[in-house]
């Protein structure tokens, strides 16, 4: 009835969170999520439990596996629901003060000395576990050693499964009916954040859930923005318009995404179509040298072509996904090695691995940040490059 996981593959995110505790001598992870960003902010508990909670969660791990691990809900009346979706045994209301409930869990289950690992939100933003809640476990348990463990986790969910790979495509398909979407019921005379109600209802009656929807809309010859935004205002589409999109849309956690300027019935005039020329070429030269082994300095060199127009970049270059952002991340402080020189390389960086789920969203900008866009994809790493996992053609949208 809910999307789940199969035994064996929860079985393999569990070996891997034990042989994570076993490497950091911790007896139990604590993980906390939250709603934010449509609920991506559960992605560490969701990862071992499959639930994604609307409000907070902590999900209490033990490396003994005689131990039941145990999901606390931040809402009592979210417990219901939780218990026949969560693959966790114990499932319970958190209570006002959560620490408390976590660390009365604790000790009945005999976990009040040596260490225990705690995973925040993100890493990458440095978002833990709020500091009310970190200070009240310390005083509860003064012999408990805390240790953030929050970085260590992601890298487990880097490298996707065959599984995963399978739940993205489907979300992937969900984001590309979002497109389909835009090029066919777009016009003239609606509402910039119409087109929110076009893009979730392209999937949302079909099982998707909304992650992204972000949108801006402009006179193709007066353009006065590089990036789609968040809160999408009520200005009325125009003939002649440009959209700027960045869309991505959720099966049960796991995302697409997809990056494609739409054209209100008129084709791209040559400032828009350099634009997107620049895009497409840093995007082929980008998928074709991320294979396995290659580093965050080959994905640098091969955007060169952006600087080399005299074009920066202002979001991310590229980023892993799948249920939230983490490392990999080119940010767009590698605008200062391009154009490329060979002797002033930029730093090597992480390494990529094949079955990574990245994003490559190359989104050249003017000098004066007025003008601009995103082509981009959700793609997974092969011996081959990163292979999109979206149908939508790498071309202009132009609406009907």
């Amino acid at each position: 009835m809910w999307a789940r996981f199969t035994p064996a593959e929860m079985a393999r995110r569990w070996g891997l969170a034990r042989r994570l505790m076993d490497r950091h001598d911790v007896r139990a992870l604590l993980l906390f999520g939250n709603s934010g960003v449509n609920r991506h902010n559960q992605a560490n508990v969701f990862w071992l439990s499959n639930h994604l909670d609307l409000h907070h969660s902590y999900l209490l791990a033990p490396r003994d596996e005689a131990i039941e691990p145990a999901l606390y809900i931040g809402l009592d009346n979210h417990v219901p629901d939780a218990r026949r979706i969560a693959q966790i045994p114990v499932v319970a209301w958190g209570g006002h003060d959560p620490a408390a409930t976590v660390a009365e869990r604790l000790r009945t289950t005999g976990i009040t000395r040596g260490r225990l690992g705690v995973v925040g939100v993100n890493a990458t933003f440095g978002i833990g576990m709020p500091y009310q809640h970190h200070a009240a476990l310390r005083r509860a348990l003064p012999d408990l050693e805390l240790v953030d463990l929050t970085a260590e986790l992601a890298d487990l969910r880097a490298v996707k499964s065959e599984e995963e790979i399978r739940w993205l495509r489907r979300a992937a398909e969900y984001t590309d009916r979002a497109v389909d979407a835009l090029r066919a019921e777009v016009m003239p005379g609606i509402p910039e954040y119409a087109l929110l109600g076009i893009v979730e209802g392209a999937y949302r009656s079909d099982g998707g859930l909304p992650h992204i929807a972000f949108v801006r809309s402009m006179p193709m010859a007066e353009p006065n923005g590089c990036l789609p935004a968040q809160n999408p205002s009520g200005r009325l589409l125009a003939e002649g318009d440009v959209i700027i999109t960045e869309i991505s849309a959720s099966y049960w956690g796991y995302s697409g995404q997809i990056h494609r300027p739409v054209f209100v019935r008129a084709e791209p005039t040559a400032a828009w179509q350099l634009l997107f020329d620049a895009a497409l070429d840093a995007y082929r030269e980008i998928v074709r040298v991320m294979r396995p082994g290659a580093h965050e300095a080959d994905v640098v060199r091969a955007a060169s072509v952006i600087g080399e127009r005299g074009y920066a970049i202002y979001d991310d270059l590229v980023h892993g996904y799948g249920v939230d952002i983490h490392p990999p991340v080119i940010d767009r402080s590698c605008c200062r090695f391009w154009p490329w020189d060979e002797t002033r390389p930029a730093p090597v960086g992480r390494r990529f691995e094949r079955n990574m789920a990245v994003v490559v969203q190359p989104n050249p900008v003017t000098p004066d940040e007025r003008m601009g866009l995103q082509l981009g994809a959700l793609t997974v790493v092969t011996d081959a490059g990163a292979q999109t996992l979206h149908r939508v053609p790498f071309e202009p949208v132009i609406t009907a």
